[in-house]
């Protein structure tokens, strides 16, 4: 199995590894960027873009992409060999989307990582911008292509990550940011799912936390309380997992 996406894959990949299960890139010193900064891989866009460079070699403009202390990850062969390794012995792929807000590259396109570090802003490079549910709705659409045409005997497992905005850049109140960016994205996953594609399955763990537990987080309202990560990994096992 591999995980990633945003911070709560962290969560699914502990939980199996405590329970035995083989997680691929286990060492988080593995020369992967899926793996490295998993976690900050939290739009479709960037992850689309990460299988592509694996499986297809797409090139990528230095500078797009930014480590979780703000440095500048560079585009490595290496790196892209390490993680196409990685993807062609993975037989179950866990991938958790968490924003549908994006920074972006002005003269690509391309979504960056994370937020653009204030010593490298460029107002005329770099812009910031809602995504919209068709935008999504193909990024996930061409996750699932490219698994069919390189790994199609890998499941695939959607979540969509219940940890909320801790700020926004638009100009509403994060609460309502937060709303949006997830509907938007709960969309298109229903939209990827009513396409009843083989071997493609999504697992509710933000329905579970928002919707099951009338207090779900800690102090920081925003990450999941242990106790009840425990009780929805649980839920994930009796569904997806043999012998648990």
């Amino acid at each position: 199995m591999t995980a990633f996406g945003s911070c709560f894959a962290q969560n699914i990949s502990k939980w199996l590894l405590d329970n035995g299960y083989n997680v691929l890139g286990k060492k988080l010193n593995l020369n992967s960027h899926i793996i490295r900064f998993g976690e900050g891989l939290v739009n479709t866009f960037a992850i689309r873009e990460q299988l592509e460079w694996a499986f297809e070699n797409r090139s990528l403009e230095e500078g797009l992409w930014f480590g979780e202390n703000k440095e500048i990850v560079l585009p490595d062969d290496d790196v892209r060999d390490a993680t196409k390794t990685l993807l062609m012995k993975t037989e179950t792929l866990i991938i958790t989307v968490g924003l549908s807000e994006v920074w972006f590259d002005k003269v690509s396109g391309r979504a960056f990582w994370r937020t653009v570090p204030a010593e490298n802003f460029d107002n005329e490079r770099h812009g910031f911008r809602l995504t919209t549910v068709e935008e999504n709705r193909e990024n996930l659409e061409k996750i699932v292509e490219l698994r069919d045409r390189y790994i199609p005997d890998c499941n695939i497992i959607f979540t969509l990550s219940p940890i909320p905005l801790m700020a926004t850049f638009r100009d509403i109140n994060c609460i309502s940011a937060n709303t949006v960016s997830k509907s938007i994205l709960r969309i298109a996953l229903d939209d990827l799912m009513g396409e009843k594609h083989d071997r493609v399955y999504y697992f509710p763990s933000y329905e579970l936390v928002k919707e099951v537990y009338p207090d779900p987080f800690d102090d920081d309202n925003r990450h999941p309380k242990k106790p009840y990560i425990q009780e929805i990994m649980q839920l994930f096992a009796r569904a997806y997992c043999e012998d648990t």
